[in-house]
Formats: structure tokens, sequence, C-alpha cells
């Protein structure tokens, strides 16, 4: 029968508070796992929709969403694919195939704003992360070859003086000197121009275009301007695909210029004017700036129609975990399977024979046995042979109910079932008993 044991020497609630902390702990490393990049912070300081160094687009997003717009951050091909706009923020080191090909998988999924490169900059050490020095509007001049696979184009840095030749003494540049060219480039503009670009924003004093729309043979009148009223009547344009709006300078759309009221109307113009037709949203790319994430089956569970399963699994295993603590009384100790002394190793004998199906062998090795305590009894002497044993135990008298030794011995031989055995073996017994003692 079980019995009680020891009372647990480890309180419930300590254990109850580490399956837990271990349960959130695995969890959330699962959850890290598949997550993947899209847990790193991306207040590094670079141009794109999270970032919000003076060269970063977070004022943008932030616009954008008190003014009622739905704003979310692409990490991954599946945010790409949305009808919603996508701003694409490429570095000076994209790759311009790979920004040809995502701007032309959404030809005919939503609208696109592609805003180049303007600024070299330094981080800004011993303040705030992500903060950096404006150095130089150089790269604009280098944006050209981002756009080669998708569309030619000329940039030209307005505002700028020319570069001077390079005296015979260099001279080391004073800070005096670096704050009077930084002077000179933030009034610094950047044009595009190309025999495939339409003009949407252009620069108030040189009249080139700052902001324009790929000419690609759809229908954009909130665009351009000399777009027909009636795309019906015109074949040559091409229904149903979504504009691709190049802003060659960064300042109309980063912190640094929507930091005038007036740019930043102007940033929500574009925006909108590029916008119809499409979706619902803004999605900022982060693939394009080293920010983006692979799929996998992890970040998969944790998103739906996959998460309500995830969840299901893991309240089943707060049921069972909570079953397991809530027990009726203390542990009982098991029942050993095999008890102490000669009684049960009979018992425990006779059940592997039951089990074995081995009953039918024992009756000949009773009525050995028997004869041998029978003639050690007697007093006949070892080694005697078993025939003359069996002679000798022939010539004892019969029990009560006359039957001899041969006959019992040969009852108990010829038994085989299990309550012939036991007859038999009682019968074998009450003789020797009785009559040799």
């Amino acid at each position: 029968m079980a019995t009680g044991g020891n009372s647990n020497p480890f309180a419930r609630g300590t254990v109850l508070l580490m399956v837990a902390i271990g349960f959130a702990a695995f969890l959330a490393l699962l959850y890290a796992i598949g997550a993947g990049g899209a847990l790193r912070s991306g207040n590094n300081g670079a141009a794109h929709g999270v970032s919000v160094s003076t060269i970063g687009y977070s004022a943008l997003a932030q616009l954008l969403e008190k003014t009622g717009t739905k704003v979310s951050f692409g990490r991954g091909p599946d945010a790409l694919q949305q009808q919603d706009l996508l701003i694409v923020t490429p570095e000076i080191s994209a790759d311009p195939q790979e920004l040809a090909a995502l701007v032309r998988q959404r030809a005919f999924t939503g609208p696109t704003i592609i805003i180049l490169p303007k600024w070299q900059v330094t981080p800004e050490e011993g303040l705030k992360t992500g903060w950096v020095r404006l150095e130089s509007p150089v790269l604009a001049e280098q944006t050209p070859r981002l756009l080669s696979q998708l569309v030619p184009v000329r940039i030209r840095l307005e505002g700028m003086p020319s570069a001077p030749r390079a005296p015979a003494v260099v001279q080391r540049e004073t800070a005096a000197d670096r704050a009077a060219k930084l002077k000179v480039a933030l009034r610094s503009r950047v044009t595009i121009s190309g025999a495939k670009l339409k003009t949407v924003l252009a620069d108030g004093a040189t009249g080139r275009a700052r902001v324009v729309v790929i000419d690609d043979g759809g229908w954009y009148p909130a665009l351009d301007a000399n777009a027909p009223e009636n795309p019906d009547g015109t074949p040559d344009i091409e229904q149903g695909r979504y504009p691709v709006v190049i802003v060659a300078d960064a300042d109309l759309m980063n912190n640094k210029g929507l930091a005038n009221r007036d740019t930043a109307r102007q940033a929500v113009q574009i925006v909108d004017a590029a916008w119809s037709g499409g979706g619902e949203g803004v999605v900022f790319d982060l693939t394009q700036n080293g920010l983006g994430t692979s799929e996998n089956l992890l970040s998969v569970a944790f998103r739906p129609p996959f998460v309500g399963a995830v969840a299901s699994l893991a309240l089943a295993a707060i049921g069972f975990a909570w079953m397991a603590f809530c027990r009726f009384g203390p542990a009982l100790a098991e029942e050993r399977p095999f008890g102490f002394g000669k009684t049960m190793l009979v018992k425990g004998s006779a059940g592997l024979v039951r089990r074995l199906g081995r009953d039918h062998l024992l009756g000949p090795a009773y009525a050995d046995l028997v004869r041998e305590r029978a003639g050690r009894s007697l007093g006949l002497p070892q080694g005697l042979p078993r025939e003359q044993i069996d002679e000798r135990l022939a010539k004892v008298s019969p029990d009560a109910e006359g039957r001899n030794y041969e006959t019992l011995s040969a009852d108990m031989r010829a038994a085989r079932d299990r309550p012939g055995i036991l007859s038999a073996a009682r019968a074998l017994y009450a003789w020797k008993k009785e009559r040799v003692g």
C-alpha cells in the first residue's frame, strides 16, 4: 500500500516563479531569434525613416502620422509588396540593380518615392546617440549611379562654388573655415534632369527640377500638369501603373528640412500627390539601409494566422504546469514491486511461472522434491538411485483413502492444469506428512 512521503523541500511559490521566468525567457528567446534585425535600433545617424539625425526622416513619419496617415516600416519583402505608398531612402552604397528591381516589381502594386542621398556626415562624439555632424553635400553628385539601372539622370549641385585649384602650399583648415563652408553648403540645392523625367517641383532660382516623376507611360494627373484629363482617349497611356517619384534634394524631406514649416507643408503635398490612387498608408523601406530581416519559420510563427496556434500551445503548457503544482495532498511513495521474505519470494516466483505459462512443468518437479524429502525422512542413504527410493516408498502404508505413494506420485506427474496440480500436490504432501513425517 502506498505511504505518505516527506513534504516538498522547495516552496511552491519559489518553484512556480522560477518556472514562469524560465518559460517567459524561452518565449522571448524564440521571438528574438525569429524577429532578427527587427529588434535592432535604427537610430544610427543614417538617412532612413527611423533615424532622428539631421539627415534622417523620422520627422516626416511623425508628421504623416499626425495628419492621420498610417505609417509603418518595412524590414522584409512582404512589407514592400503592399499597395501603400513606399518611401525608399537608399544609401550611396546601395546596389543599383536591387533598387531597380524593387521599383519595377511595384509598377502595378503601389506608388513609390525615392529620396536620393545628399549629405556626407560624421558621428558626433559625446552627444546623443544617432546625432551626426554635416560635412558636405557631395554625395548628391554620386547619385546618378544609384539610378543607372532604372533611368538615366544628370545631377547638379546648385548654390555651391566651384572647387578652387589646389594651392602649392596646403594650409591646415581652421574651424572658422569649416563653419564658413558649412554655411554655404546649407543653402545648396540639388536638381535633376533626364529625358524620361517630368518635373513635379522646380527650383525657384534656376527653374530646374528638384522633384520629378518617371515618364513610364502611366497616367499621373496629380504629378504631371500636362497629363490628359481623360486617359481613355490616349492609347499610349498604360492605365493601372503607379508613379515613381524621385526626390533629388533630400532637404525637402529630411529632419533638417522639415524644421521649416513651409518645407514641411510642401513635403506633405508631395506625398499626397504621389499617394493618390494608392493604399491607405505609407511604408518607409529599411531594407536599402541594412535594417531588413529575412523570413524564417520562427518569424512566421509570431504573425497571424499562426500566432493563434502558438498562443494555444503556450496556454496548454501553462495549464499542464498548473495541474502539476495543484496536486491533491503530498506525494505518495510507490509500492515495492517485490516484497521481502520467503513468502514474497514464493509468490513472486509463482506469478512469474503463471505469466510464462509453464504451469505444466511444476508437477514432475514437485513429485521429485517430495521423493527426495520423504527418502531423507526415512533415513535412506544419500546417492541411492531414484528407482530404489520409489520401491521403498511404495511399501509405506497408504493414506486414509487407500492411495499409496505410487498412485499419488503418478497423479502429481500427470497433472497439467492449475486445479489438477494443486489438488495432487495437496494429496501427496498430506501423505508424506502423515506417513513419513
